[in-house]
């Protein structure tokens, strides 16, 4: 089993509670680990018997355009359309990342984990 790791994919959205979150947006971050059995495509040098970064990388794009208060239903959309697109993910992980989430605190991110196995 073999694992391809999408890291840090940027992306400026409005995501949040308040009013000014969907006004004036932010910066987000999404990782995905997804694991399966890519073993053809380590010897067929075949991008059909793998999975197409770049697809998911679009798939990632098109959810962080769709408004949601939290990051928590972000992540689980992306999860559940990357894990319907890709029939041949075992395991997929993914993380959405808040920079400079609007709290009157010193914290330059907040991040929420999702995973699901087949």
């Amino acid at each position: 089993m073999g694992k391809i790791i999408i890291k840090d994919i940027q992306n400026y959205a409005y995501h949040g509670c308040l009013p000014s979150e969907k006004k004036i947006g932010g910066v987000y971050k999404t990782t995905l680990w997804i694991e399966g059995d890519f073993s053809e495509s380590e010897t067929d040098d075949n991008l059909a018997k793998t999975i197409d970064y770049e697809s998911v990388i679009l798939l990632v794009k098109e959810e962080m355009k769709r408004s949601s208060d939290l990051i928590e239903h972000v992540a689980r959309r992306i999860l559940d359309r990357t894990m319907e697109r890709f029939s041949n993910i075992k395991k997929l992980k993914v993380r959405v990342v808040k920079i400079k989430p609007p709290v009157n605190a010193d914290a330059p991110q907040v991040e929420y984990i999702l995973k699901k196995k087949r």
